[in-house]
């Protein structure tokens, strides 16, 4: 190869998921036993982050129910710390009493933590994890993450936090109230709630933690 002047291709690195939680769960969410109880609510969640105009990193978490695509709940920081996934727990103001309720998130620090686990705890939530590096486990999450930047986070550029939540919170409460999908016969999530007995969620508008 010296010969030629060829220089050898670097091998690339192996992929490796970098936050695995101290404290992981079973994946109920995706078992197929689980599914097809209709007595459990599913709640997907994730976190994810992007950048202000001034070069800042966001991190936002949300809660979504399967059922009804409805957002329970969204979360701002600066930092990707146990807070964040608390505080969106914290923040729902959903209940079903006549099923129970799944939280499925995938193996992030944040939802491991102590703190996590005690918010789920407390509003009775069964916790489940997807497996590790396997972000088709978590479809409804990832599918909302790239809805919400194409919506918002590349709408416009934001340069200061308070420019980004007013678009936010508007967006979020529109995506709940008006927004029709395709998957709910084109009606918005909080419409197919009603349709359905499910509760509808109020406005959303404490968006940081």
């Amino acid at each position: 190869m010296k010969k030629y002047n060829i220089t050898a291709r670097r091998k690339q690195k192996k992929y490796r998921y970098p936050g695995k939680a101290s404290q992981v769960f079973d994946n109920l969410a995706n078992d197929p036993v689980i599914k097809d109880i209709l007595g459990f609510n599913i709640i997907f969640s994730d976190i994810f982050e992007f950048r202000l105009a001034d070069g800042c990193r966001l991190r936002g978490c949300f809660a979504i129910l399967k059922q009804t695509r409805q957002v329970l709940s969204m979360v701002f920081d600066y930092f990707m710390k146990a807070e964040l996934a608390a505080a969106t727990i914290q923040r729902i103001d959903f209940c079903n009493y006549d099923s129970d309720t799944i939280w499925h998130s995938d193996q992030g620090k944040q939802y491991g933590a102590r703190e996590t686990v005690y918010q789920l705890v407390k509003k009775g939530f069964i916790a489940s994890m997807s497996r590790a590096g396997t972000p088709t486990d978590n479809p409804f999450a990832k599918r909302f993450v790239g809805t919400f930047k194409h919506s918002v986070v590349r709408k416009q550029k934001y340069y200061s936090l308070g420019e980004f939540l007013k678009q936010a919170e508007k967006w979020i409460n529109f995506y709940n109230n008006r927004r029709p999908h395709e998957s709910l016969g084109q009606l918005s999530p909080n419409e197919y709630a009603k349709k359905n007995n499910y509760k509808t969620v109020p406005y959303l508008s404490n968006l940081t933690v």
